[in-house]
């Protein structure tokens, strides 16, 4: 989970469901095992 930064200095980061760079990493090798398959064509880009 990705951690927000606090809104005072005082606080620790709070903890968020969403984190955007672990989503497209999921969605990269979940497209790596397709490819690995053979269902897919061409290797998807993974950076």
């Amino acid at each position: 989970m990705a951690v927000k930064t606090p809104l005072n200095s005082f606080a620790r980061g709070r903890k968020v469901g969403h984190d955007a760079k672990k989503k497209r990493r999921l969605e990269a090798v979940a497209q790596l095992q397709q490819w690995a398959k053979g269902k897919d064509v061409e290797l998807p880009k993974t950076k």
